[in-house]
């Protein structure tokens, strides 16, 4: 797979959340590009280049050093390699973008915590926004497609749940909450979405009213998008 992966990912809908799953679900290799935002953090501007005057020779600046954007794609889970443009080559290898690439390679993983001070670095360039290429947030969203019907299995009354995955905002998907009549009656964890096989939970009822149900996505930081209402009616 080959996906946009740089520091300014998570001002945008995140691929490294909502994308970058699915691949290691699926055992896809991930090769990573636009470290750079094809220059715009550099200084070139918000658009595609078409011209000369759009490639840019700069390696890093000393507000946004090269190695630091390297090292943030290189540590993102689920990355393999990267393309990274070489704007420049030179005998001086402190000039040569090649030479400060490979160097910047060769370096250690991050943990969370240098990753997020990358970032601050990475929003200098333009406010962050310089990944005109990606698709703008929404934030964390609801699940998708919710549905509810409901059965008798013999004497046993059924309330079957159904939903399409949840988008992730600026933190991964934890799990989903399940609410009858507000109340939370169950827990389905998250996993990627691979094929269009929905989640599922099913409510044993034991009664003969009317329900109300709400399927919520949790974040790992604890943030909540709930569904629509969805009403199982009364059973005759």
């Amino acid at each position: 797979l080959l996906v946009a992966v740089n520091a300014n990912d998570r001002q945008y809908f995140s691929h490294q959340y909502n994308v970058l799953p699915v691949a290691a679900t699926k055992n896809l290799g991930v090769i990573a590009m636009k470290v750079f935002a094809d220059g715009a953090m550099y200084g070139k501007g918000n658009h595609f280049s078409r011209n000369a005057e759009d490639v840019v020779r700069a390696v890093g600046s000393p507000e946004i050093p090269s190695a630091a954007l390297i090292q943030y794609t290189l540590s993102t889970p689920g990355v393999t390699t990267a393309i990274i443009g070489i704007g420049h080559i030179d005998q001086d290898k402190n000039r040569c973008q090649l030479e400060q690439n490979l160097a910047a390679s060769r370096l250690a993983g991050l943990d969370a915590g240098q990753r997020r001070d990358i970032e601050q670095i990475a929003a200098r360039a333009k406010g962050g926004r310089t990944n005109y290429f990606q698709q703008e947030a929404d934030g964390l969203s609801a699940p998708q497609k919710t549905a509810v019907s409901q059965e008798m299995r013999g004497e046993q009354r059924l309330a079957r749940l159904s939903w399409q995955t949840a988008y992730a905002g600026d933190q991964p998907l934890g799990h989903y909450e399940i609410k009858r009549d507000e109340e939370t009656i169950g827990r389905v964890e998250h996993h990627p979405q691979t094929t269009q096989t929905p989640f599922t939970f099913e409510d044993v009822l034991k009664d003969h009213r009317s329900h109300r149900y709400r399927v919520v996505t949790v974040d790992v930081s604890g943030r909540r998008a709930a569904s629509k209402e969805l009403l199982v009616p009364a059973k005759d």
